[in-house]
């Protein structure tokens, strides 16, 4: 089993170096494969050993190998992170079909958050192409994923009429694929936890003044983290709400 799980966070830091590329180039509507990975300072091509997940950049002190620019932070963070969702997903839900929905929803929820802090905007390949993907995915189309995918973007819509567009177009559509791949109630569990950390960091920024009030904020890496938490843990944070409040 550990080798297992190991396996599965070394796929997971694979996977997030591919993100950080994805996360570049898709909301430019560059090809994701043609030119191979190069600085994006100097534009020179990097070789195999410039592309090993989180060691190259420790190995290279954070910098390019031939330009010594410095080689932003996300990168490797964004590659530890996808690992460790990797691993505790296998940890939680076992080697069965279902762990690759799973795996399929997390990555596209890291890749969403990235390229929403980066741009404050989320291409719709990856929430509508990844809402059509949800309704295949082990165990295929069920009224639960369903449901789930209504709730979702229905609430958002609601919310984003009411606050007059205070939510973006790009996260109720991520809602969607959210509630799609979740299913109900675990979709609700995700958008509760969302509005929650959003909710406590938006009061943090406020306070501290590095935001005003009108300032636009990215929702989406809210929505990652409320998904990826219901999706390894929103059974137990079902049962512990019903068990204290609904004995």
């Amino acid at each position: 089993m550990l080798l297992q799980l190991s396996l599965l966070f070394v796929l997971g830091l694979l996977v997030g170096s591919f993100l950080n590329v994805v996360a570049y180039r898709l909301p430019k509507g560059e090809s994701l494969v043609f030119p191979g990975s190069n600085c994006r300072d100097c534009s020179h091509a990097l070789g195999p050993l410039d592309l090993i997940p989180v060691l190259s950049f420790l190995l290279l002190y954070g910098r390019c190998r031939y330009c010594r620019a410095p080689i932003p932070w996300r990168y490797p963070i964004t590659e530890i992170v996808t690992g460790v969702y990797f691993f505790l997903a296998g940890l939680t839900w076992g080697f069965k079909p279902i762990l690759v929905r799973q795996l399929v929803c997390g990555t596209i929820l890291i890749l969403a958050a990235q390229v929403d802090l980066a741009t404050l905007t989320i291409p719709d390949p990856l929430t509508l192409g990844g809402s059509v993907l949800a309704l295949f995915l082990p165990p295929g189309p069920h009224w639960v994923y369903l449901l789930g995918g209504v709730t979702n973007f229905l609430l958002l819509s609601c919310l984003t009429w009411a606050s007059h567009g205070g939510i973006g177009q790009g996260d109720i559509k991520l809602s969607l694929a959210l509630g799609l791949f979740l299913g109900w109630p675990f979709s609700l569990v995700a958008l509760i936890l969302a509005f929650f950390f959003g909710a406590s960091v938006g009061i943090v920024l406020l306070l501290a003044r590095l935001k005003r009030r009108n300032d636009v904020v990215a929702f989406g890496p809210f929505l990652a983290l409320g998904g990826i938490i219901a999706g390894l843990w929103g059974r137990d944070l079902l049962e512990l709400y019903l068990t204290t409040f609904w004995r």
